[in-house]
């Protein structure tokens, strides 16, 4: 048998994962995602020259096609 793995909630109270809701755990992984997000730092830099600047910029349009996970 697996160990229980328990899910601290906001308010301290500990509830086991296998007791939870769908719902409740569609929002918990909502809430995993959302903050694991947050933590992503973006690399932001600058390059010398109007050629190389604009070349750079190009690139952030096709950002928005690739999903971010």
């Amino acid at each position: 048998m697996k160990d229980k793995v328990y899910w601290k909630q906001r308010n301290g109270v500990l509830i086991s994962i296998d007791d939870m809701d769908v719902n409740h755990l569609r929002n918990v992984l909502k809430m995993i995602v959302n903050n694991s997000n947050k933590h992503k730092k973006k690399q932001e830099f600058k390059l010398n020259g109007d050629m190389a600047q604009e070349f750079n910029n190009s690139f952030d349009d096709y950002s928005l096609l690739i999903p971010e996970y």
